[in-house]
């Protein structure tokens, strides 16, 4: 079964993670897919926006070379409430996160984020921040972060013991009510308990580290990036505007799904 979960920060797709489970090898695995993929003439991550969930996960569809069977779209502070809902959860970062970008409100004082490598035990909003800064790392780093974090999501509902069914339950019911999903509240439950001792196979993040190549495309609208563009017959120059994309090597939409195909060991 294959589950495409994502997460939006407004109209905007911020996370898309696609997520094998395999019966026959106990395993789940994770695939970080990013928003930046120009497929089409837009990034993958404005689809939802103007065409719907059922064209966003089309598009997926051919990108990756796998069908969809179920989705989840959370909103990022449905996110965080789960987070608290849980007590919070148990993370080890590797290195140090530094992002003098994000600003943060911690008992009546502003700084900026900075968590040094060590292990933590994060609430709800510690956890976006950790989820969501990306300025002084990168959109790859981010996407594994975010995949050890839903697996210390997992690891924490683990640790819940009988006496918490009515917390597993509500916050179940918590993420299902503010998430646009095609997974019922049955079916949620059914997952849990079926799933829940797979091992979880993370830090899979089709990237420029493997099949894409970083590309800048013009666009007719204003951005952040411009420069100038001179035609070599009549030396007529003009500024453009352009935004940042990611293309497969050579322009091969196959590689992707070469990547995902070596990455589940077929």
């Amino acid at each position: 079964m294959n589950i495409l979960i994502c997460g939006k920060n407004g109209s905007n797709v911020d996370t898309i993670i696609f997520t094998n489970i395999n019966a026959e090898k106990n395993k789940v695995t994770m695939i970080s897919i990013p928003r930046d993929l120009y497929y089409e003439d837009k990034k993958i991550n404005s689809v939802y926006f103007y065409y719907g969930m059922d064209e966003f996960i089309s598009q997926i569809e051919k990108i990756i070379g796998r069908e969809i069977d179920k989705y989840m779209l959370v909103d990022m502070y449905v996110f965080a409430d789960i987070i608290d809902l849980m007590g919070g959860i148990d993370i080890t970062l590797e290195e140090d996160l530094i992002d003098p970008s994000y600003v943060t409100y911690d008992s009546g004082v502003w700084s900026t984020l900075y968590y040094p490598a060590g292990d933590y035990h994060l609430n709800g909003t510690q956890t976006l921040r950790v989820a969501r800064s990306r300025h002084y790392s990168s959109d790859y780093d981010r996407a594994e972060r975010q995949q050890m974090i839903l697996e210390a999501i997992k690891a924490k509902a683990l640790d819940m013991g009988i006496e918490d069914t009515g917390t597993l339950y509500e916050m179940v019911e918590t993420v299902l009510d503010d998430t646009e999903t095609d997974i019922s509240l049955n079916e949620a439950l059914l997952y849990y308990v079926k799933y829940k001792d797979y091992e979880i196979a993370r830090g899979n993040v089709i990237s420029t580290g493997n099949v894409l190549q970083t590309e800048h495309e013009y666009v007719n609208y204003d951005t952040s990036a411009s420069e100038e563009v001179c035609d070599e017959i009549t030396g007529i120059c003009e500024i453009k505007n352009f935004v940042y994309t990611l293309l497969p090597y050579e322009g091969n939409w196959d590689y992707i799904k070469w990547y995902v195909d070596g990455v589940l060991g077929e």
